[in-house]
């Protein structure tokens, strides 16, 4: 069969950095060994509804996916275009709706023929297989059965083509850590680490690629610390690490042992969950940091040349103007190289969503602020503290990095 996989632009533009979706790569690297797999990229490929109807009848699709996607990952919601391709798709063939936002609904997307709503790839070969009954793809029973993704797919979209130094790499999935803001909760709530083994021989593929950048997708590379740690050292000892750049995303919970083998494996950026700076804030997240040694750990990545990145939240119901700055003077004591900081909010698909009123859940994501009532700001203020903060560290903190960058270089 010919089988199209889409995945549809963001309900909202936002500022756009490199990644692709995982699983949309995942399901056509399955499928395109029995089938002839397309693939539609809508969030750095431009949709022209003429265009994209024409393609369908060019191409004789026989069946179409379409990633539902949720908030997680740097990427948007992106239901809403989602809904209107299934809607011009199906007055040719038929739609299968996937991906994160079904996994957390549990309910049939939109005028879809079929929804699946497990984070499970045999559920989509399962309804593949009922289409193409004479080339059936059997199931796969591990995880470590999944095909390292073909990269290749990409390359004929011009803009993974004009960046085919990048890729992406999933050593694991799923966190059990307990953060109650989590969406991805709802979808992935177990760990599953790939071998040391088939995280090495995929390397060794992306090495063999071209590649230079390797951005690693786990929720939280060092959930596991003792395996991460392991992997390291087995990536230098297969001279994996030359001539490549990694980064990785991590909580506080590491020590300097971690750091000094990221940098020996050239792990050039380390993007932290912190959150907060206050500790009671820190408890009602369930956020399980010790967040007396976070300078010491962020000061330590900074003075050996690891770039820092810190992400942190603020808007929870009990915050005031002194957690508020609390928050605001720790990321001063740590000097990160980069801040992200966000409005607490309240996600479909995680506890804190759940511990809504029903009344409040008119959307699929409700901001923590005064005109909600839950807490005491309001959401332009919490913005302007957000905003003015940023403005004031970037012009404190630019000559650190920029001596930074003349010392190690550019991160990427």
């Amino acid at each position: 069969m010919n089988i199209l996989v889409i995945y549809p632009q963001p309900d909202k533009l936002k500022k756009s950095r490199f990644g692709f979706s995982y699983e949309m790569l995942t399901i056509s690297t399955v499928l395109e060994k029995y089938h002839n797999v397309h693939i539609k990229d809508f969030s750095c490929e431009s949709f022209d509804i003429f265009d994209f109807v024409e393609y369908i009848r060019s191409e004789n699709i026989d069946i179409a996916l379409i990633e539902c996607d949720s908030y997680a990952l740097k990427r948007s919601q992106n239901i809403l275009h989602a809904a209107k391709i299934i809607d011009i798709l199906n007055q040719y063939v038929p739609t299968i709706a996937y991906g994160n936002y079904c996994y957390i609904t549990k309910r049939n997307f939109g005028n879809a023929k079929y929804t699946i709503i497990e984070n499970e790839i045999n559920n989509i070969i399962n309804c593949i297989n009922q289409f193409g009954k004479d080339n059936i793809v059997p199931y796969i029973d591990a995880y470590d059965e999944i095909p390292y993704i073909n990269r290749d797919i990409l390359l004929k979209i011009p803009y993974y083509q004009e960046n085919k130094r990048n890729t992406l790499l999933q050593t694991s999935k799923g966190c059990e850590n307990t953060c109650i803001f989590c969406q991805r909760k709802g979808w992935q709530s177990c760990y599953f680490p790939h071998s040391d083994d088939y995280v090495l021989g995929e390397i060794k593929e992306i090495k063999r690629k071209g590649y230079q950048n390797v951005w690693i997708t786990d929720e939280n590379f060092t959930f596991n610390l003792f395996r991460a740690k392991r992997l390291l050292n087995k990536i230098m000892q297969a001279n994996l690490h030359e001539n490549l750049c990694f980064f990785i995303s991590s909580w506080a919970n590491i020590d300097e042992e971690f750091l000094n083998l990221a940098k020996e494996c050239n792990i050039r950026i380390i993007s932290f969950g912190i959150e907060s700076g206050n500790k009671e804030i820190l408890q009602f997240y369930k956020k399980n940091i010790n967040i007396n040694k976070v300078p010491s750990i962020i000061q330590y990545a900074n003075s050996i040349g690891i770039f820092t990145v810190g992400n942190f939240i603020i808007g929870a119901p009990m915050e005031t103007e002194d957690t508020i700055n609390e928050t605001f003077e720790l990321i001063k004591k740590c000097e990160f190289d980069q801040i992200n900081i966000k409005n607490l909010d309240y996600m479909i698909g995680s506890a804190l969503y759940e511990s809504l009123n029903d009344e409040l859940k008119t959307e699929d994501h409700i901001f923590a602020c005064f005109e909600n009532g839950l807490n005491k700001f309001r959401l332009n203020d919490i913005k302007k503290k957000k905003d003015t903060f940023l403005s004031e560290y970037y012009k404190l903190h630019r000559l650190v990095i920029e001596k930074k960058i003349k010392i190690y270089g550019t991160p990427f």
